[in-house]
């Protein structure tokens, strides 16, 4: 039978390599709590918080929150904070986060993808309503995958396929990236200040008319309304 964790303070637990398969953890605190190689697939995570209540308190401890190297597939996160956890490396095919803080947030080289016939590769990960702010996504294939209303800002995506990918209504305000791609993207609603078609393929790109007069402002052609 599943684990089931309601209420409980457990920070500071070492659950390392353990199988905890379709656990549930229900408003529980989990300050520098490693799962590091566990196995959480299927598993749910409720109001659970994993910052100290008040981070000015001298003898608070840091959140070193750890997934990394964990089985997320199929595991789900709604209203956590999950401000600077980690999560390298962790196995995320179908891993989603609803309405999560993740300020600082580390899911570099985190695999979501499920190989199928052929060479095709197919992508899930959904995370929507989060505050993503300095979060890191580098070298991740986020093809198809669903990133609306969230906020990204400072966000770093190095070498991150978001090809096809849906961020409309997303804050994307500093986000960067070298070898970041977009092409087909779904940015409508967003807001951008750093995109530009000179470093980066916006072939593709779905956006709205004054969304697409601001790329156009960033190679300085200026447009005339009066003009056919």
């Amino acid at each position: 039978m599943p684990a089931d964790f309601h209420n409980q303070n457990l920070s500071g637990a070492d659950f390392a390599g353990q199988d905890l398969a379709g656990a549930s953890f229900e408003a529980c605190t989990l300050v520098g709590v490693s799962f590091r190689g566990a196995d959480l697939s299927e598993s749910i995570f409720r109001h659970c918080r994993a910052f100290p209540e008040d981070p000015d308190d001298p003898e608070a401890e840091p959140c070193g929150l750890d997934f990394s190297y964990a089985n997320l597939k199929e595991a789900q996160f709604e209203h956590c904070d999950l401000t600077t956890a980690i999560f390298v490396n962790a196995s995320a095919y179908d891993l989603s986060f609803r309405h999560c803080q993740l300020a600082g947030a580390d899911l570099s080289n985190c695999d979501f993808s499920l190989p199928i016939s052929g060479a095709s590769t197919l992508a899930s990960f959904t995370m929507t309503g989060c505050n993503f702010s300095f979060g890191d996504l580098s070298n991740t294939y986020l093809k198809d995958c669903v990133l609306t209303d969230n906020r990204m800002i400072d966000s770093l995506l190095n070498n991150c396929v978001l090809a096809d990918a849906d961020l409309s209504g997303s804050v994307l305000n500093g986000m960067s990236g070298s070898g970041l791609d977009l092409r087909g993207a779904d940015l409508r609603g967003a807001e951008f200040n750093t995109l530009d078609p000179r470093r980066m393929s916006l072939a593709g790109v779905r956006m709205g008319l004054a969304q697409g007069l601001q790329i156009l402002q960033t190679l300085e052609i200026l447009i005339d309304p009066d003009t056919d």
